[in-house]
């Protein structure tokens, strides 16, 4: 079973919340590492499967895809959706001012307070997580974000808008947006904009978005970056699994490691945490086993042995203590036939790990082939 299943009791809300988590593939054994949280909403089980399985895919070193960072998912059910996702209330659907279903509208604050001050205090409570979050909405969920971003920005560095409800209340998000983004020049974050196709039920849909995306491009915020699509050939209900993937390809694109770019020019690992730092606004290094996992590419399937030097070297750099970096750098020296560079590493395991049994016997093989080649 993919994630586990969590209820928080709402003072603010005044209800029972539940809502699911998935942990990333390396969070049990690499107990150091802290992870961004991706929030969800709309998250019943289905959404859940969803985003993981799509965020999952997207971060996997053993098949050399590293379009992300590994995410923690934290997915939120409705109760509701009407009543926590609209900013004001209203009756109002494009022409009509008569939809029943809205009564209960009006109650974002009240949402947006529980997570600050409820949802996200436990989860980073529970869970290894950076300061850095981010919001995924679709429709409502959509809507919810886009106020989030106008009247609390700080609450996440990433926002994922899924065809969001531009028509609430008589796009009540572009008038705002008007008044707020107007004078804001500190805004830190990325922004993704996924558009479906909703024509022939409205223009105005889409024209809206524009609008919004456009006085996001005209703000002057220096750490504000935004992104649009239009999906054509999706409606409503079809577009978020392509505007999911295209979202997280954008939000870290500058996460990305590209294996020929590295296997040409190691040295591009270098400077990779300062671009996050300054692009995503939180500290990583280049992951440790993708980084080992191109060194094996060079040093193998491209018989490049001193790239993946070069390689393996830059990763005993950014992990010191870790033995599988020091065990590859090794493998690396001695297919190069540097044998004495090679003891070295496996006496710098030995000094972490005194009884690794496999470095002493393969420390002891290299003595024997020195001696015999002295």
């Amino acid at each position: 079973m993919v994630g586990q299943r969590y209820t928080i009791n709402s003072k603010i809300l005044n209800e029972s919340r539940n809502y699911s988590v998935y942990l990333p593939a390396s969070y049990k054994n690499n107990v150091d590492k802290k992870y961004i949280v991706a929030y969800v909403l709309d998250g019943d089980r289905s959404k859940f499967l969803e985003v993981s399985g799509i965020a999952q895919s997207m971060h996997s070193d053993a098949n050399l895809k590293l379009q992300i960072p590994e995410l923690i998912i934290v997915s939120i059910e409705n109760t509701d959706r009407t009543k926590n996702f609209t900013p004001t209330n209203s009756l109002n659907y494009l022409d009509r001012e008569d939809i029943s279903a809205f009564k209960s509208s009006g109650k974002a604050d009240d949402f947006m307070r529980f997570m600050e001050d409820e949802l996200m205090v436990e989860i980073n409570k529970s869970f290894r997580t950076v300061p850095q979050s981010m919001i995924i909405g679709h429709s409502l969920g959509g809507l919810f974000a886009l106020h989030c971003l106008l009247e609390k920005p700080q609450l996440f560095s990433y926002y994922l808008l899924i065809d969001p409800s531009w028509f609430w209340d008589h796009n009540y998000i572009g008038k705002r947006s008007k008044e707020v983004l107007a004078n804001r020049v500190d805004l830190k974050a990325r922004i993704y904009i996924a558009l479906a196709n909703n024509m022939q039920e409205d223009k105005r849909h889409y024209q809206w978005g524009n609008q919004f995306y456009k006085l996001l491009k005209e703000n002057k915020s220096p750490d504000l970056k935004v992104d649009f699509r239009y999906f054509e050939d999706e409606k409503h209900l079809t577009v978020t699994i392509p505007a999911t993937y295209y979202g997280l390809r954008y939000l870290f694109e500058p996460y990305t490691i590209d294996i020929n770019e590295v296997t040409k020019d190691p040295s591009v690992l270098v400077n990779y945490s300062a671009k996050i730092k300054k692009e995503l606004f939180f500290d990583t290094k280049p992951d440790q086993s993708f980084v080992n996992t191109i060194g094996y590419v060079a040093l193998y399937d491209r018989q490049l042995p001193d790239i993946a030097i070069s390689i393996f070297e830059l990763n005993t750099k950014n992990y010191p203590q870790s033995i599988n970096v020091w065990d590859s750098l090794a493998e690396a020296y001695t297919v190069r036939g540097y044998m004495d560079k090679a003891k070295k590493c496996y006496e710098k395991i030995l000094t972490l790990s005194p009884a690794n049994n496999i470095a002493k016997t393969k420390l002891e093989e290299l003595n024997n082939k020195i001696k015999q080649r002295n």
